[in-house]
């Protein structure tokens, strides 16, 4: 087995004898400075790599959406309350503000902000094409907001582009690159970062990325919105 050890100031690797059996091991220190370890599967040439990092800044701009689903056309979601609205002040761009006070509310397909219903939560999310360029991701993390566990995202998708912006409407220029787990534990206390999820198969730099809630915490029960105050997105 072969490690690659990845951090701010240097790479290494050693034993690498088989290349299918190298394992590459990623250290993240965002801007807090709070270091971010895993150890994931890595197959194919090794690559010596500068250290991994937060791919976003707080000014990004991101667009919501609602009524979409992985390879489907965005609808975009506009301030306001109720179907098809985000809450004003709690738009999607405060998912990269790296501030948990602050949070992403959409409502989705409901109305009626007082008592929802089961699906309020599906089909909601975001996209955005970083300021940074094209980078390749690697792993993500979500915070949970202030209010009801029931509100957190529980199932997700992330996709990449290329495509111009003009584009990104289209659910033929995203590419899957994730469906699962939010990294959000049930009950999971708020304010918190949940654990971090690996895109172990994505080896493609994107400038855009589209990032989808397909299920809430909710379990049937009834919800007005979905909520979560952090997205961070790590990679080179």
């Amino acid at each position: 087995m072969c490690i690659l050890l990845v951090n701010s100031t240097h790479s290494t690797k050693t034993n690498c004898n088989e290349l299918s059996k190298c394992h590459r091991f990623l250290q993240f220190t965002s801007e807090e400075e709070h270091p971010i370890t895993h150890t994931l599967p890595f197959i194919g040439v090794l690559i010596q790599r500068q250290s991994g990092q937060v791919l976003t800044s707080s000014n990004e701009t991101v667009y919501g959406v609602w009524n979409t689903t992985a390879g489907s056309d965005s609808n975009p979601a506009s301030n306001g309350t109720g179907i098809g609205k985000y809450s004003l002040g709690k738009g999607p761009y405060t998912v990269f503000d790296k501030n948990t006070n602050t949070k992403y509310v959409n409502f989705g397909n409901c109305n009626n902000t007082t008592t929802g219903s089961p699906n309020c939560a599906q089909k909601t999310g975001l996209y955005l094409t970083l300021k940074r360029g094209a980078s390749l991701l690697v792993a993500f993390q979500l915070a949970t907001a202030d209010s009801f566990p029931q509100r957190d995202p529980l199932q997700i998708t992330i996709e990449g582009s290329n495509n111009n912006s003009t584009e990104l409407t289209r659910g033929s220029s995203w590419t899957l690159l994730y469906k699962g787990s939010s990294g959000i534990s049930i009950n999971q206390t708020r304010l918190t970062y949940g654990s971090i999820q690996w895109l172990l198969q994505n080896s493609e730099w994107y400038a855009s990325y589209r990032f989808l809630v397909n299920l809430a915490m909710n379990n049937g029960t009834n919800i007005p919105f979905i909520q979560y105050s952090e997205v961070a997105l790590f990679g080179y």
